[in-house]
């Protein structure tokens, strides 16, 4: 076999039908309260199968209006076109309680005389990505005023049905992503000979098109009183989309043909079977554009991964391919051998490498051009973090992109595998989000949909948006926990009093499951806490079936619910989650300490022991104060107690930082560093699967509170406790976009003697602590210098 190995550059080409100015505006009152004129509109097809569909409606101004807004909706998804202009996709992703729908401006992009509005909408139906809770195929437009009301979707609209593509199902048993879970929806083949190419073009010709089939008009959340919409309606909750245009990476390898030119266009001769292996140099998520010419009879196959594999499974130096194979989820292109054809998906695809095996027929390929449309949460990097030890930033900018592609709309736990907004993962999101964004409007859409989720018996989901129940009890703590980081980093305490409600019934299903001895045993369906810890053998081991870690989990959560309860005048639930609270700690401070260890054991047996029991510890405050940081260093150095993933390694670092150990916390950061020096341009999950991985991004809230030092010592955030922890670091800066404006430090460790400036934004103030020593903090700007 012929193989060559070159490097190629693709050069940016922007492309047509693309268009990055998108006009999200908010609905006036009637639109969410009111029943609207428009109808939900669906193919004459089965509109419960899978299928993908094209809408237009033309309509004729005599002038271009100042102001044109539509309100859009779909079941699955849509993508808009105005005149050929692409606006955005949507619907937010929600449940069909809160089924979103997206009001735009659209009147820059229209004319006088005759107009377009197309719109694609897919419905993935059983296939569907598991974040998708739809019903049936459905699109809905409605205008806002009476000159836009005239493209509100009625029979007078026209539709075809896509042949051209057919999904690619992936499932767990699938040898091509190594048996591993998946849950991120369908790729697809698309027969170009089958697409209606230029189909959102002002000038398409759709006169044999079908007139589709209205059903019942829009309903707002809580407007028909009978519970008969099948989509409540509610307004999007959170900015549009970033679409932004990159260029496709680099050719690092081709094999079975022979590639001299270092630009593009590339040829593909006729009877030609080769593969083309692209790196885009690091993890991006994005709607892959591949622009091809001619190939009728041939097919391409586009192979996305985060990374490569050696013979054995090995992912080994990420920008390594030397004896190298790609593994992963695919689409199919065939061309129809006309000019200029853009491939493109109906979701966007997340990849490092990117490989085409191409096959041709009886005419030559042009591959003329391949780039992508990145995709994301439009997060503004608005945080800085530097230090002594530089190698600290390179975690911090890598941090950073793993919480980007983690946040769609939801946040993710991970792009490329599932895509679900998991709870354990969100509350880390959320809390990098307040520090680096400063945006906490994706964390108040993720508070929002896990309430949404409560069950009967006071359990959230584990992860919500899910048409796929599935219960990690914990999870449902952790949400309240979540609750609590709001309150004390943002400033809104009605949207957080809203959730106490679902607070006691989570905090009252925990209740039914503590013993007499006031332990907590094992809960129901999945108890995870951490992929190494074993809950279920160590139960089994166990003769009094009760665990430390459940119980200072359930302990932890409960002193923040009281401490809500407390600030909301009802002293009375306060004062009854703080006493279990204590019975809880008191418990396993009798039952499960081990002497001669001097360590907390999994079970009062005392046959198992973990570093997660003892994390619980010092975070719900069974250990005293003063012996935190002491107790932490033997919980690191212990070698035959189970350890920690990157997920729990949160909570080690929440511990490390309330015992003021930020040594140690500076010794834990090795793992990341070490990951980077394997390669990744994110961080992972922990295990081989997932190459980037929400919890991972930890560092990037952590080192801001630990390093720096930054941390709310009120509710809303109103001061500031300011206690840098640099043992092993001599130089500290850090910003944060506080909700009030900028916070800035900038400190200098020489010995014990501590000097620098801390900036504090308008009204909030403060206090810092260094070596025992507290100075008040103003705000503006405070020159510090402490020996």
């Amino acid at each position: 076999m012929q193989k060559q190995t070159i490097t190629i550059f693709f050069f940016l080409i922007l492309p047509i039908l693309r268009c990055q100015s998108q006009q999200l505006v908010s609905p006036d009152a009637h639109i969410a309260s009111m029943r609207w004129q428009a109808r939900w509109i669906t193919a004459k097809e089965n509109p419960y199968h899978f299928g993908v569909y094209h809408f237009r409606k033309s309509f004729s101004l005599n002038n271009i209006p100042s102001q044109f807004v539509i309100h859009i909706s779909a079941d699955n998804r849509y993508r808009l076109f105005v005149n050929g202009n692409y606006i955005t996709d949507g619907p937010q992703i929600s449940d069909t309680h809160h089924w979103r729908f997206e009001s735009l401006d659209v009147a820059r992009f229209l004319k006088a005389g005759t107009n377009v509005i197309a719109v694609q909408v897919v419905n993935w139906s059983d296939v569907a990505p598991v974040y998708i809770m739809g019903k049936r195929t459905a699109l809905i437009v409605q205008g806002d005023d009476a000159t836009s009301s005239v493209v509100n979707t009625d029979t007078s609209w026209k539709y075809v049905t896509n042949t051209a593509v057919t999904p690619i199902v992936f499932k767990p048993g699938d040898a091509s992503i190594f048996y591993q879970y998946y849950a991120a929806g369908p790729m697809e083949k698309v027969n170009g000979a089958e697409y209606p190419w230029g189909w959102e073009s002002a000038t398409f010709d759709d006169q044999a098109w079908k007139e589709p089939t209205a059903t019942e008009t829009g309903a707002p959340f809580g407007v028909t009183g009978f519970g008969d919409a099948t989509w409540d309606l509610v307004p999007r909750s959170i900015p549009l989309m970033e679409y932004r245009y990159q260029a496709g990476g680099v050719i690092r390898r081709s094999e079975s043909i022979s590639l001299s030119s270092r630009k593009f266009p590339i040829t593909i001769p006729a009877g030609t079977t080769c593969s083309i292996l692209l790196d885009q140099q690091q993890l991006t998520t994005a709607y892959p554009e591949l622009i091809v010419s001619k190939g009728k009879g041939g097919q391409i196959k586009a192979i996305y991964a985060e990374a490569l594999f050696d013979d054995i499974k090995n992912k080994g130096h990420r920008d390594s391919i030397n004896g190298k194979s790609i593994h992963g989820v695919y689409d199919i292109f065939q061309p129809d051998g006309a000019t200029g054809r853009k491939f493109t998906t109906l979701s966007f695809r997340t990849f490092r490498y990117v490989q085409f095996n191409i096959t041709t027929g009886n005419e030559p390929l042009i591959l003329e051009q391949f780039g992508s449309w990145f995709t994301g949460y439009p997060f503004q990097k608005k945080a800085s973090f530097a230090a002594s030890d530089t190698s600290l930033s390179k975690v911090f900018d890598i941090g950073w992109h793993t919480a980007r592609l983690c946040a769609y709309e939801t946040y993710v736990d991970c792009p490329y595998w599932e895509r679900l907004q998991y709870v354990g993962d969100t509350r880390i999101q959320a809390l990098v989000s307040y520090y680096v964004a400063g945006d906490d409007r994706l964390a108040r859409n993720a508070l929002e949909q896990i309430h949404w989720s409560l069950s009967y018996d006071g359990l959230t989901y584990s992860r919500y948006p899910s048409s796929l129940a599935q219960y990690i009890p914990n999870y449902s703590l952790v949400w309240v926990t979540m609750v609590h980081d709001y309150f004390m980093y943002r400033n809104d305490p009605a949207f957080v009093k809203s959730f106490l409600p679902g607070i006691r019934m989570v905090l009252e299903h925990f209740e039914q499951y503590v013993t007499k001895d006031k332990m907590m045993t094992e809960q129901p369906y999945w108890d995870f806490f951490d992929h190494t810890f074993p809950t279920h053998k160590i139960v089994q081991e166990s003769s009094t079936k009760t665990l430390t870690t459940n119980s200072l989990f359930y302990a932890y959560t409960l002193d923040m619910a009281a401490e809500l309860f407390a600030y909301y005048n009802e002293p009375q639930l306060a004062q009854k989650y703080s006493q279990l609270s204590e019975q809880l700690k008191g418990a396993v401070k009798q039952q499960t300490w081990d002497a001669n260890r001097q360590l907390y054991a999994d079970t009062p047996d005392k046959k198992h022991f973990s570093m997660h029991s003892n994390i619980m510890a010092v975070l719900s405050g069974v250990i005293p104060k003063e012996d935190q940081h002491a107790f932490v260093k033997r919980i690191v150095d212990a070698k035959d107690i189970i350890p920690t993933t990157l997920y729990f390694d949160f909570y080690l670092a929440r511990a490390m930082n309330q015992a003021q150990a930020g040594d140690l916390y500076l010794n834990l950061l090795s793992k990341w560093k070490e990951l980077i020096s394997l390669g990744l341009s994110t961080f992972p999950e922990g295990h081989p699967r997932s190459e980037c991985h929400a919890w991972s991004a930890s560092p990037n809230y952590e080192m801001l509170a630990t390093f720096a030092g930054v941390q709310p010592s009120t509710p809303g955030f109103k001061s500031v406790q300011i206690r840098p922890l640099m043992q092993s670091l001599d130089k500290v800066q850090g910003s944060i976009p506080h909700w009030a404006g900028n916070l800035q430090v900038d400190f200098i460790k020489e010995g014990n003697q501590l000097t620098g400036k801390v900036i504090l934004p308008h009204d909030i103030s403060g206090k810092l602590e260094w070596n025992g020593k507290t100075i008040e903090l103003k705000s503006g700007e405070n020159k510090i210098s402490i020996k």
